[in-house]
Parts: structure tokens; sequence; C-alpha cells
């Protein structure tokens, strides 16, 4: 199993939405020691907190090589024609440390500004109105002391016709091993740029630089341990995935399971409002779930916990077994169907196993949208208290309830601003014994920090607007 240990130190984003310009710290240091476990991003509606999540589901989806669908187009500001993201990551492997450098810019097409109207159905055709344009890594090493000199592993760019990519020396010593290599390289950037894909963790890519790079096995393994921690550590729970337990009636369960048979991650959909047949290995993944949050959710609700009830066998329209199978609610000896339970206790269930596997398990980063959605603000602020003290992994959520700022310092909150050119701070002149909720809204109605953070309202404009509303 790899062992590599990665953690997110920075977020810069460049024209995602209405961010034109911003930045998150997590780590200055690039160590595991200096690290901020927990990251609240805390600001009003509209102002780039769910931005955060968005770049690093796009960041997911190039690591594991998926093709980019045109709904990532949105991402793109509207009145501009590329964004760029940059993270910076740091990497713990036995005795050596690495800083990881990934970058990656994202253009609308000619096709896309030359069309007056985007048809919805175009979005699932093949990609036409987003390209990759470039796509760098980088990395330095920790060696005698000191961080070496940045360099590049390998660098991308949609335009460049003469090579895939440079470093040029490292693509003619790929060639000069294998001439075939020449051709394949060429065809998978073509491949790549049709389909918008991550060249760089393109997984026919990966083989030919294992087979190749063999002298510079160091470099094959931080692409492949990116991968790798994409794949199985790398958690995010956006305010859509959510959502669909009360518009769709569909209860998600995002996991991560270890035991004797391997390590298990993804998500599981559970109908809320029928009976849903499942295959018999989605089944024993639920049971294991339910298993494992079951051991805490008694202690953050008590008395409760979850049943899966089985009604028996199906056959499936592969012809395979399915079994019938509905979650309940259990408070003594009083069951219900799971679907009549509150809306913050849903939420909970439903990112819980990801949550336990963050807390005991360093290699994890779980990021959730709109943590608090319906959970009540007092035990908000307990589940915050108890992960800010002993979690293992890295936690960052977006939140509108104020509760967590009295459970957490000031180095572990980031504020939105009203400024798209500078999206993200951390408040400067706040005291040890400063109650940073009261802080806030302080500074949300007399300023003090270097950028505005509320975009202020006027109740006497709205309550006429309301008025004149009514009247037509």
């Amino acid at each position: 199993m790899i062992k590599s240990v990665i953690y997110l130190n920075k977020i810069s984003i460049k024209n995602l939405k209405n961010v034109y310009n911003g930045s998150i710290v997590f780590n200055k240091e690039y160590n595991k020691e200096s690290l901020k476990h927990i990251t609240g991003i805390y600001g009003q509606n509209g102002s780039g907190k769910t931005s955060i999540i968005d770049a690093l589901v796009l960041l997911k989806n190039l690591m594991l090589g998926k093709r980019l669908s045109n709904n990532f187009l949105y991402l793109i500001s509207a009145d501009k024609e590329n964004m760029v993201l940059d993270f910076e990551f740091f990497m713990d492997y036995e005795d050596k440390s690495y800083k990881i450098f990934y970058e990656v810019e994202l253009s609308k097409t000619d096709d896309y500004l030359n069309k007056a109207n985007i048809q919805e159905e175009d979005n699932d055709k093949e990609n036409s109105f987003i390209k990759i344009t470039k796509e760098k890594m980088s990395y330095s090493k920790f060696d005698n002391e000191k961080w070496t000199r940045k360099c590049d592993i390998l660098n991308y760019e949609y335009e460049n016709k003469k090579i895939p990519f440079t470093p040029k020396k490292t693509y003619e010593e790929m060639v000069s091993k294998q001439k075939d290599n020449e051709l394949d390289l060429k065809f998978q950037k073509e491949f790549s740029k049709r389909l918008c894909k991550s060249y760089i963790f393109n997984n026919d890519n990966i083989k030919i630089f294992e087979q190749t790079l063999t002298e510079e096995s160091e470099l094959v393994k931080i692409i492949k341990d990116m991968q790798y921690f994409a794949r199985y550590n790398l958690f995010l729970v956006e305010n859509d995935e959510t959502g669909v337990i009360n518009t769709f009636g569909i209860m998600p369960f995002s996991f991560r399971i270890e035991d004797q048979d391997g390590i298990s991650t993804g998500v599981i959909a559970i109908k809320l409002f029928d009976v849903t047949t499942i295959g018999k290995q989605k089944l024993d993944t639920l049971n294991k779930i339910i298993s494992q949050i079951n051991i805490v959710v008694g202690s953050i609700v008590p008395d409760l916990s979850i049943k899966l009830k089985n009604y028996g066998l199906e056959i499936l329209s592969d012809g395979k077994e399915g079994y019938r199978v509905e979650l309940l609610s259990n408070r003594g000896e009083i069951e219900i169907p799971l679907k009549y339970e509150s809306d913050g206790i849903k939420k909970i269930i439903s990112i819980l196993s990801a949550l336990i596997a963050m807390y005991n398990n360093e290699q994890i980063l779980l990021a959730v949208d709109e943590l608090d959605a319906g959970v009540f603000e007092y035990l908000l602020g307990e589940i915050l208290d108890v992960i800010k003290d002993n979690c293992k992994g890295q936690f960052i959520f977006t939140s509108h309830n104020l509760r967590a700022l009295e459970k957490l310092d000031k180095d572990s909150i980031v504020f939105t601003t009203t400024n798209p050119e500078n999206r993200y701070i951390k408040f400067t002149s706040v005291k040890n014994t400063n109650n940073l909720r009261d802080f806030y809204l302080r500074g949300i109605l007399l300023g003090g920090q270097k950028e505005e953070i509320y975009n202020g309202t006027n109740k006497a404009y709205i309550s006429r607007a309301f008025r004149k509303a009514w009247r037509g």
C-alpha cells in the first residue's frame, strides 16, 4: 500500500465564478506539525465559499483522469475566457519530504465563444466548449536541511505542436529509449485534447512514464501518489450531493472503509421514500458503513441508531440476485423510516463515515460544503470542538452558522470579502481574548479589516421593496 501522506498547503484561484483572484494558505511551514487540521470558510451568500469546493472537485476529476464535461464550463467567470487554479501540496514519504505544485488553466473554446446559446442537451455530448490549455506539475525536495530549486515534472501546453510536453530533455529521453513512445505520447495528447482530460494524469501516459523513466522513478511516484490521493483519500461533499436528500428523496453515504478486504471508498445512494434493490456487494458495503456509523451516531444524537432492513431477494435486470432494503431510524424499541428524521440528522449520517475516516487517518482530506445545513448550532459547535483537538486528517468546510467562530481559533477561519480581486482573508488584530463571533459581527458593521467583508443592506429599502412588489 502507498504510504505517502499528502496535505494541501495552498489553493490559488483566478476567474472561477465570482472569484477573480483569491488564495488560501493552509500550511505555511510545509510540515505535519504546523498543519491546521481544520479550516472553516465564512462569508455572505455568493461571496466565493463554494468556489473552494468547486476547485477541489475539478482537481479530483483531473487527477483521476476523467473527462471534463461541458458543465465545468460554468465554473469559468462569465466575463472571462479562462480560469487558472494553482495548488500546492506537502508530501511526506518515509524519510523524504516534497513540495508538489500543480497548476491548470481551463479555457472556453472558440466554438463556445462564437455560439450565442448553448442547448442544455449539449452538456452530455463530446466536449466542444472547454479545453485544458495549460497543465503543469513541479516539485521541490527537502535535502540537506533546505528546499531544493523548483523543478518541472511535466509541462503541457495545448498549443505546443512541436512536442507533447516539456521538459524537452525528459521527452527526448523517453523517445530515445523507445521509438514507439513518440507516436504514443503525441496520440495521447490529441486524445486528451479531444476529451478534455488531464494529460499528466492520463493513465496510458503514466504507464509509458513508468516503463521508460526508470532512472527518474521518483517523478513517476509523485504522479501516481497524487492520483492515489485523489482516488482514495480526497473526499468532497458538495451541496448538490446533500441537497438530493430532500429534493429527490435519496440518501447518499460518502464512505471509506478499511478492513481485511482492503480499502473501499465512494458514495452509495439509497432511496428514502421507497424500498431500494441493491446487489450483494453493495449490500455488504452498506452494512459495513452502517455498523461503523452506529458506533458514533448514538454519541451525537442520544439513543439513535440506523438500521438497514432487508426484505429479501429479488432478481435484478441483469439476472443477478439483488436485495430489497430500507433505511430505518431506531430509538430504543421504536423504528421509523429514516425519511422522517430531521434534515440535520440525515446530513450528519450522510457524511459520518467520511468524517470518521478523516478523524482517524492522517492521509484523508475531507471538504464539506454547507456543513451546518439543518444541524443544530450547539451540536455543530460540539462536533467541531472534538474534531479540532484530535483529528489526524485535514478538514475544510463552508458554513453560515457562526457557532464555529466561538470554537475555532482565528487561524482556522477564512473569511470571504466583497472584493472579487481578493476574495479570501484571515482577520488581523484579533486577540486571544476576543470572541471571534463578536469580532466578525463588529467587522460587518464597522469594518476595520483590509477588505470589506459584507456588502451592506438597507432595511428601509427592503421594506419598501416588499410593499412595492405587492402593489405591482
